[in-house]
C-alpha cells in the first residue's frame, strides 16, 4: 500500500501523453508540419553525402551560374554548388537551434523548477530577476555575449543558451507551482519521499508537455538569432557555413544574381514556419482548454 502513491504520477503522465498523441493524430496540419520537418532534417543530415559535389569545390569560370538541371540552386560567387552548400548550412543552423534550445531547456527547467518547488521568498527573488532580464532586449544581450566570448560555433551555442532560457523558466515555474499542492505530491511526502525525489519523480514528469512545447518554439528563435548574428558578422564563421552566412554572402549579389540570396532565405523561413506549426500543434494537444474548444 505504501508504494501506490509513489507510482501514481507515472500512470498519470502516461495517460496524459496518450491523450496528446490522440490529439496530434487528429490534427492534420501538425502532421504535415512534422513530415516537412522530418524531410528537412533528413535532407540536411544525409543530403550532403548523396550530393555529387563537394562543399568547397570551386569553378571560378562559372561563378553565379543560374539554377539548372545540373545545379538545382545554381552556383555562388566562387562557383560552388549552392544546393550542396545549403544542405551543409542546414546542418549548422539546425545544430545551433537544437543546441541553443537544449541549453535553454536545462537552465530554464532547473531555475523554473527550483522557483516553483521552493516557493516563498526564493520564488519571489528568482521571478523578479527573470522579470528584470525580460525587460532587456535579448538580441542585445546575445550580441554583447558574442563580443565578450568571441566568434565561433561553440560560443554561439553558449550565448543563445544563456539568454533564451527565461521563457522556459517561467512556464516550468508556473506548472510546478500548480502541481506542488496536488494530492499525489502530499501522498509522496507522507510516504517519506525527500524533496529531490518528489521533484524528479513526480513533478518533472508532469511538466513534460509544457517543456516540449516551449523547447519547440525555442529552436526557430535560435535559428533566427544566429542568422541575425551572421548579418552583423558575429555568427558562425568559416570554415562552417550556416543559412545565415549564406544569406549574408548572397546580399552582395542580390540584384544581379538573386538566387544566391533566395534559396538560403527560403530555407530559413520554411524551417522557422515548420517549427512554429509543430509547436502550435503540440500546444493545442497539451492544453486541455484547446482540446475542449476543438
Amino acid at each position: 500500500m505504501t508504494q501506490q502513491p509513489e507510482n501514481r504520477p507515472g500512470p498519470l503522465a502516461m495517460l496524459a501523453r496518450q491523450r496528446w498523441l490522440r490529439r496530434l493524430r487528429g490534427n492534420r496540419a501538425t502532421l504535415v508540419a512534422l513530415i516537412c520537418l522530418a524531410l528537412i532534417s533528413l535532407l540536411c543530415i544525409a543530403g550532403p553525402w548523396a550530393s555529387p559535389y563537394e562543399e568547397a569545390a570551386q569553378a571560378l569560370e562559372r561563378n553565379y551560374e543560374h539554377p539548372s538541371a545540373q545545379h538545382w540552386f545554381g552556383l555562388d560567387s566562387l562557383g560552388r554548388d549552392l544546393f550542396t552548400r545549403v544542405l551543409y548550412g542546414g546542418r549548422v543552423s539546425l545544430a545551433v537551434g537544437c543546441m541553443g534550445a537544449l541549453l535553454s531547456l536545462i537552465i530554464g527547467v532547473s531555475v523554473g523548477g527550483l522557483a516553483g518547488f521552493a516557493g516563498g521568498r526564493l520564488e519571489t527573488v528568482i521571478m523578479r530577476v527573470i522579470d528584470f532580464l525580460y525587460g532587456i532586449p535579448l538580441l542585445l544581450v546575445v550580441i554583447a555575449l558574442m563580443v565578450v566570448l568571441g566568434q565561433g560555433l561553440q560560443n554561439v551555442f553558449i550565448a543563445l543558451g544563456l539568454v533564451y532560457w527565461l521563457g522556459m523558466a517561467r512556464v516550468v515555474r508556473a506548472r510546478v507551482a500548480e502541481l506542488r499542492g496536488q494530492e499525489f505530491i502530499d501522498s509522496a511526502r507522507a510516504t517519506g519521499a525527500g524533496p529531490l525525489r518528489v521533484f524528479v519523480r513526480h513533478l518533472l514528469p508532469n511538466t513534460t508537455g509544457v517543456v516540449v512545447v516551449t523547447a519547440t518554439f525555442m529552436v526557430p528563435q535560435a535559428i533566427f538569432a544566429e542568422s541575425f548574428l551572421s548579418f552583423l558578422g558575429l555568427g558562425v564563421q568559416l570554415p562552417h557555413a550556416s543559412w545565415g552566412t549564406l544569406a549574408v554572402e548572397g546580399l552582395t549579389a542580390m540584384r544581379s544574381h538573386p538566387h544566391v540570396l533566395m534559396f538560403p532565405s527560403i530555407a530559413i523561413c520554411l524551417t522557422m514556419l515548420t517549427f512554429q506549426a509543430v509547436g502550435e500543434g503540440l500546444r493545442r494537444a497539451v492544453d486541455p482548454r484547446e482540446a475542449e474548444m476543438d
